[in-house]
């Protein structure tokens, strides 16, 4: 029987496409996985992925278009592989999380213009199997959550550290000849900062930590204790949040409300944020922010007693400048994966803020040299 066509050539092959690939990219990690449970996991939403690869399959083929010579990404296979290897599963669910996202919106704006006429409703159960995808690893996620809020606060601190005391010493550079001089303001800087980072990263985590505990466990007993309806309805009011259109996510709330732990997670992320195994623990934000400000500060100052006294302050500071940039880099790497930003742009924008701080400083410390003749030995 064939079918109107409402959907292009093209998007009919992505979709093959990638549920293919998602196929193949769970079965590849369930073959690389140690614990039993999660590989039988993998291996169940390995043979979902299979069965929504086989109802795209029907659909080419409804439509007159042949897939047989259409196979799996196997660059998207192998780079997965390698991530849950070198930073585990729960750092390559994180790096899914907007690509998997993207696939339950696009999935759930098929549904609301029911493009795929009489196949709707095999549609919208592959939609709420994604949906439901997201729970089984829920708890390595968390864990990677908590680990990240660690390494999120890290490079926040070093690139605050990266960042004032290259600006510091960027502004002495023209000033100050002695590299040893510049080198003892840079620790007191630093010194001074890394106190500060860590105490004002200490109060706003313990603040925050407090007013998000509040309202994940409020958002726990009220979804324990609403009926099957009003379940639905928070569900729903979530899935709308959380960018699917309202007609869908009245359509596909029902299902998922049943759960009352998925009811739950979906709450708990469109309305606080995350969920309560994320919360970060103010003791060790203050711990993780401090170490690393410091870090980054003695990062910029190293070569000032180092080199200072052969290639001169400019030079030392040519070499801060350079190792600013690689460190920003990593930062902004990191950052972005930890929330799920543009890669690229953040580093981009991390290395332009440091540069141009440290410009700036440099320029008014060259203007004081020049025009009031302000030297230190």
């Amino acid at each position: 029987m064939n079918m109107e066509l409402r959907l292009s050539r093209d998007e009919i092959i992505e979709n093959y496409r990638d549920e293919l690939t998602d196929a193949e990219i769970y079965a590849a990690l369930a073959r690389v996985e140690s614990n039993e449970r999660l590989r039988e996991e993998l291996l169940k939403l390995s043979q979902y992925e299979v069965g929504h690869a086989e109802f795209w399959r029907f659909i080419a083929n409804q439509v007159g278009i042949d897939v047989s010579n259409v196979g799996p990404s196997r660059f998207s296979i192998a780079f997965s592989v390698l991530v849950r290897k070198l930073l585990g599963l729960g750092f390559l669910v994180k790096l899914r999380e907007s690509s998997e996202v993207e696939a339950i919106r696009r999935y759930g704006e098929m549904v609301r213009r029911r493009v795929l006429g009489p196949y709707t409703d095999r549609l919208r159960e592959i939609l709420l199997d994604e949906v439901a995808h997201e729970e089984v690893f829920r708890d390595e996620e968390s864990r990677f959550e908590a680990f990240i809020n660690n390494i999120r606060d890290a490079m926040y601190g070093m690139s605050d550290g990266l960042v004032e005391v290259l600006a510091a010493v960027a502004g002495l550079a023209p000033v100050v000849t002695n590299p040893i001089l510049i080198t003892l303001a840079g620790l007191i800087v630093g010194a001074a900062g890394t106190l500060s980072m860590a105490v004002g990263a200490y109060m706003s985590t313990k603040a925050q930590r407090d007013i998000r505990e509040t309202a994940l466990s409020k958002i726990d007993i009220e979804l324990e204790n609403l009926s099957a309806e009003d379940r639905a309805k928070r569900v729903r009011d979530s899935l709308s949040r959380m960018g699917i259109d309202e007609k869908t996510a009245s359509e596909i709330a029902p299902g998922l409300s049943t759960n009352v732990n998925i009811s739950k997670r979906l709450a708990e992320i469109s309305e606080v944020g995350f969920s309560e195994e994320a919360l970060e623990s103010p003791g060790k934000s203050a711990l993780y922010t401090g170490i690393f400000y410091l870090i980054g500060a003695l990062l910029v100052i190293a070569p000032f007693p180092l080199l200072g006294h052969l290639i001169g302050n400019v030079g030392s500071l040519y070499i801060s400048i350079i190792l600013v940039a690689l460190a920003q880099a990593i930062s902004g790497l990191l950052t972005a994966i930890s929330g799920s930003g543009h890669i690229a742009r953040t580093m981009i924008m991390n290395i332009a803020l440091s540069l141009g701080a440290a410009a700036a400083t440099y320029t008014i410390g060259t203007i004081a040299h020049q025009l009031l003749h302000i030297a230190i030995t």
